[in-house]
Formats: C-alpha cells, sequence, structure tokens
C-alpha cells in the first residue's frame, strides 16, 4: 500500500510506503501524527460504503422532514412525547425498510410512506392538517431528491464530515489555501484520489470500499473511559470513541462463529502471550460496579484500571485488544508516539510487541516516534523476527513551514543525527560550564 500526501494541512508532499511496518521519525511538530490521522479517516470512512450510504441518505431524510415541520409549526407541534422527534424518525425507519427490499424508490414509494408516517390521529390535530396537505409536496420532493444522490455524491459528503471532525476544518494547506488537498491510495494496484478544496471534498476517484480497519492509539488514558463508555461516547473525539468501542468489544468464547480463526489466533500469538507476560502479568476483568480491573497474582485484591501507570495502560490496550478479537489480519494499526509514557526498558519491549504482532497478522503499521531508543527496538527485532525487508523509515521535517517527508530505510543515521541534537547540546552547555565560559 502506498499513501501519497500534497497539499494537506503542514504537509507539502509525501509519498509513504505503508507494508509491514512504517515508521516516522522527526521533531515535534513536523505533520508525523497527520499522516496516520489520514489513514485513518480514509479506511474507516470508506470501509461498509453500502452501509454508510443508506445511513447517510435516511439521516438527510430525517433532518429534511424535522427541520420543515418545525418551520411550519414551530414549537406548538412539539408535544409531550416529543412529536417532532418521533414522527421524522418513523419515516426514516419506514423508508429504510423499503431501500433493505432492494427495490426501486419511486416518488409513489415516498408519497405513500409520508402518508403512512405523517396522518396517525394521535399525532394531527384537526387545524394542523390543512397546513401539512400544503407542505407534504414540498416535503415529498425534497425526500425524494435526497433518495436519488449518486453514491459517490454521498461518499464525498461522508468524507466531508468523516475528515472535518478529525482535522477540525483544517485539511487544505495552511500555506496556500488556494492549492486543493490531494490524496491517493494505492491497494494492490488499485488507486483512490480524493481531493479536498476549502475543507470539502470536491472529488472522489474509484471510492471503492476498503475491507480493512484502522485502529488509532495515541492516548493510553481511554482505558479510564470504560466503564463510562456508554455515557461519554458522544463526548470522545472519534479516533478515541472508534478504540474505546474495540476494547468494550465482548469475545463470546461459546460463540462458534470464528472459533476456527480464534485457534489458530492462538497458535500464532504465542510469542506475542510470551512477550506480553513480562510487563502485563495477570488478567482483565470488570466486575460488578463495571468497572474494569487487572487480577495479578500476590495482589489481595485486583488493580483499578485507573491507578495503573500510565505506561501499563498502553500495554493494557493492546492486551485487551486480542483477548478480544479485535485486531484482524491485514489491519492498519496506527501508534502515534507509544514511547511518551513508557520507560526505555518498556519501549524496548512495547517495539519487539509492534514486530510480532505485525508479523502474526500482517499488519499495516504506522509508528510516529522520537525514540532513538524505540526506533532502534524497531530496527533491531524487525531483523531478529525476519520482517526487515517489510520495514521502511521516513524522516518528516519542517522546512519554509511546509513538511515534507523523506524515504531513509537505508540510511537511519540521517533519523539519529536529528535525534542526538539535544544530547550534543547538551555536551556543549557542559563543556562550557567546565571552563567557566
Amino acid at each position: 500500500m502506498k499513501l501519497t500526501i500534497r497539499d494537506f494541512s503542514k504537509i507539502a508532499h509525501a509519498e509513504i510506503l505503508v507494508d509491514g511496518i512504517t515508521v516516522i521519525a522527526g521533531e515535534n511538530n513536523t505533520g508525523k501524527s497527520t499522516v496516520g490521522k489520514i489513514l485513518f479517516s480514509l479506511f474507516n470512512a470508506l470501509s461498509n460504503m453500502e452501509e454508510k450510504i443508506q445511513r447517510q441518505r435516511l439521516k438527510e431524510v430525517e433532518d429534511i422532514s424535522r427541520s420543515l415541520i418545525k418551520n411550519v409549526y414551530g414549537n406548538n407541534i412539539i408535544g409531550k412525547d416529543g412529536f417532532s422527534m418521533q414522527y421524522p424518525r418513523r419515516l426514516r425507519l419506514d423508508l429504510r425498510k423499503k431501500l433493505e427490499e432492494n427495490k426501486e424508490i419511486t416518488c409513489r414509494d415516498v408519497h405513500e410512506s409520508v402518508e403512512h408516517v405523517f396522518t396517525s390521529k394521535e399525532f394531527w390535530r384537526e387545524e394542523f392538517r390543512e397546513q401539512f396537505d400544503e407542505i407534504s409536496d414540498e416535503l415529498e420532493e425534497k425526500i425524494y431528491a435526497v433518495l436519488k444522490l449518486t453514491e459517490e455524491t454521498i461518499m464525498r459528503q461522508v468524507l466531508t464530515e468523516y475528515f472535518n471532525n478529525i482535522f477540525h476544518h483544517q485539511i487544505n494547506s495552511l500555506i496556500d489555501e488556494n492549492k486543493n488537498a490531494v490524496i491517493e491510495i494505492e491497494i494492490k494496484n488499485k488507486k483512490i484520489n480524493v481531493t479536498f478544496d476549502k475543507n470539502r471534498c470536491m472529488d472522489l476517484v474509484n471510492g471503492f470500499a476498503i475491507l480493512h480497519q484502522a485502529v488509532y492509539i495515541d492516548n493510553p488514558f481511554v482505558v479510564d473511559k470504560l466503564s463510562e463508555y456508554q455515557y461519554m461516547y458522544g463526548d470522545m473525539n472519534r479516533m478515541d470513541g472508534y478504540l474505546v468501542g474495540l476494547l468494550m468489544k465482548k469475545n463470546d468464547v461459546e460463540d462458534m462463529d470464528g472459533v476456527f480463526e480464534r485457534v489458530l489466533n492462538k497458535e500464532k500469538l504465542e510469542e506475542v502471550y510470551r512477550t506480553m507476560e513480562t510487563v502485563v502479568e495477570g488478567s482483565i476483568i470488570q466486575q460488578q460496579d463495571e468497572n474494569f480491573y487487572l487480577k495479578r497474582e500476590g495482589f489481595s485484591q485486583p488493580v483499578y484500571f485507573g491507578n495503573l501507570s500510565n505506561g501499563l495502560k498502553s500495554f493494557v490496550i493492546l492486551k485487551m485488544l486480542l483477548e478480544r478479537g479485535a485486531l484482524k489480519e491485514k489491519d492498519v494499526l496506527i501508534l502515534d508516539e507509544p514511547e511518551i509514557h513508557l520507560h526505555p526498558k518498556w519501549q524496548i519491549a512495547y517495539a519487539e510487541l509492534v514486530v510480532l504482532l505485525q508479523k502474526a497478522f500482517d499488519l499495516s503499521v504506522v509508528v510516529t516516534t522520537h525514540s532513538p531508543y524505540f526506533l532502534d527496538a524497531i530496527h533491531l527485532y524487525s531483523i531478529k523476527h525476519k520482517i526487515g525487508d517489510k520495514t521502511n523509515y521516513y524522516l518528516s521535517e519542517m522546512i519554509n513551514n511546509q513538511v515534507t517527508m523523506e524515504n531513509v530505510t537505508g540510511n537511519l543515521d540521517m533519523i539519529y543525527k536529528k535525534m542526538s541534537t539535544p544530547i550534543d547540546a547538551l555536551e556543549t552547555l557542559r563543556y562550557e560550564l567546565n571552563n567557566g565560559d
């Protein structure tokens, strides 16, 4: 897989090969995280494409009917049962049923659904009926127009909303806002091209459905939110919300679906679990208070997740993803500066886990880092576990306020030189202090 980025936010140009493990190193504020966020947005916006298209159509139907009715009737129509919310939703469900029958939606179908939903005696007061007759034609016309929109038009809207949610309406170049932001992703000789103008997706070429998910991990504190997931989901950013949803996934051992896959995975992951146990001993449990705990031998009681060290939480996330079967073969795993909360010793252990997971699941792993320990560990363990030829390294730099990324796979000294700059500065300071300068 190859990702090409042009004039996207701070990134002027980047061509990133994502095959096995891709390490992007560089100083802060050099666009490293942007690459992972683009991949996350592309994969998760374009996965389950048919389902997203239908959901977007029906969302528009509900929004149109609610807005039009409220404009006509104002608050008079809002009763104790929340009629203004309830009936547009019923219309949405009625039309969804027709769409699921794989029939071509006609004007007649829309008319029948509108009549069926909005002629309820419990809803209409006599004086509102005449007013509804005046707007029903307009309502049906707008709904039919939405249902007849092309799939490409809807997907452009999905991409617009998804990317703006992740990038907070800063998609186009921060240097020259007149330039279009362009993303191209090539997967098995198939290409998807996406173009943004003024933070809107204006062009989508070859928008084929993506079959695998992208998981983005940059925040070990998400484990503190697990018990509050059902209450806080709407308050989380999209990446954290997606991750927490995976961590909350139940892996029913009595469910025969996928039993062979689980057995095969267990065999493949023996080495992964042995490495994991060197840091995260014990089992993860959820008690009656709905909180999560780590149960460890030698402790009188399980340890509440919130009381775990931040470094340990980083490993707990990987452990939970594995135990719940949330990672699948050929998924994309994005790790944004995972070393931040880890002691150098644990950075090395985490790096080996990343290498082993890639090998076991044939993952596409994108890692950003500014730690020489972590970088060196990825490099050495990828050679030890025989995936060195599937590991690529990029140096991200800011030049004239624009980010460029260079493939330095054959010359890692370029990265180490950048990382050694602070050490050189300290050595200079030490020399000056020792020599009385």
